[in-house]
C-alpha cells in the first residue's frame, strides 16, 4: 500500500505540492478509499454564545459512500448542532470532486455551496455564482477523504516536512491553505494507540488565526483518526477515534 507509485519522483522535503501537481503524472483507480465506512469520534467542542466559551461533549460521526463514480460523506455531532455533508464525483484519475457542499454550525442556520465544475460556475449560500478554482479543490469534508487517497498513492511526495497546498470551499469563499506534514507520531485513540501523520495548517484572517489539523492514521488506511479545528471566532472541535468500520 505504500509503495512508491511508478513515473512518480520524489519531491524534496520541503518543497510545496498542490493536488493537481501529485496527479499530473499518472492515473490511479479510486479503489483506495473503501466503499463504506462509519467512524465515530469522541468530540470536545468549545463555542461561543455572546462571546461567553461553552465546552461540549458528545460523539461525531462520519458516514462514507463510494459508489459507480459517485461518494457522499456527512458528518453529525450529536450535541451542539453542527453537521457537515459534501457530495460529488470521482475524477478519472481518483480526485474527489465536490458537486455540493453543505455545513450547519451551532446557532446557524445551514449553508450550501453548489460547484458547477462543466461550466465552471461556484455558488456559496445566496451568493451570485462565481468562478471556481482550478480542479482538485477540496471542500472541508472531502477533504480528509482526499488526503487519505494522496497518502496511500503518493507516499513519496507526502514526507515528513513536506507542504501541500490545498484550495478549500468553504461556505463564502475559496482559500489557500498550506498544510505541513509532519513526522510520524502515536495518538492515543478508543482503539488504542494508533501510528498516525498530522496534516497541520494555519493561517491569519485579519488578526485572527485560524488552524486545521488532521491525523492520519496509518492503519486505518490514512483515514483520519483526530481532527482539531480552530475557527476565526476562536470556537474549537477537537475529535479523536473511537471506533471504525469499513468495506
Amino acid at each position: 500500500m505504500l509503495a512508491q507509485s511508478p513515473g512518480l519522483a520524489a519531491e524534496p522535503a520541503g518543497a510545496p505540492l498542490d493536488g493537481s501537481a501529485l496527479d499530473a503524472s499518472v492515473a490511479f483507480a479510486p479503489a483506495a478509499l473503501p466503499a463504506s465506512a462509519e467512524l465515530g469520534y469522541r468530540t470536545t467542542a468549545v463555542v461561543k454564545l455572546m462571546e461567553v466559551p461553552i465546552t461540549l461533549h458528545g460523539r461525531t460521526t462520519i458516514l462514507w459512500r463510494l459508489d459507480a463514480g459517485h461518494y457522499e460523506s456527512h458528518l453529525h455531532i450529536d450535541t451542539g448542532g453542527f453537521d457537515q455533508t459534501s457530495r460529488g464525483q470521482v475524477a478519472a484519475d481518483g480526485t474527489l470532486t465536490p458537486d455540493r457542499y453543505e455545513e450547519k454550525r451551532p446557532f446557524h442556520e445551514a449553508e450550501t455551496v453548489d460547484i458547477d465544475w462543466a461550466h465552471g460556475r461556484i455558488r456559496f449560500a445566496g451568493d451570485a455564482p462565481s468562478q471556481v478554482p482550478a480542479p482538485g479543490a477540496q471542500d472541508r469534508l472531502s477533504l480528509q477523504f482526499e488526503l487519505a487517497r494522496l497518502m496511500q498513492h503518493f507516499p513519496q511526495q507526502l514526507l515528513s516536512g513536506s507542504m501541500h497546498t490545498v484550495k478549500l470551499i468553504g461556505t463564502h469563499d475559496i482559500d489557500t491553505w498550506n498544510f505541513s506534514v509532519e513526522e510520524e507520531q502515536s495518538v492515543e485513540t478508543g482503539r488504542g494507540a494508533m501510528r498516525a501523520v498530522r496534516f497541520s495548517a494555519r493561517r491569519t484572517v485579519g488578526n485572527v488565526e485560524e488552524t486545521m489539523d488532521v491525523w492520519l492514521g496509518a492503519d486505518l488506511r490514512w483515514l483520519p483518526i483526530r481532527i482539531r479545528m480552530v475557527d476565526r471566532k476562536g470556537s474549537i472541535i477537537d475529535s479523536v477515534l473511537q471506533d471504525a468500520t469499513m468495506q
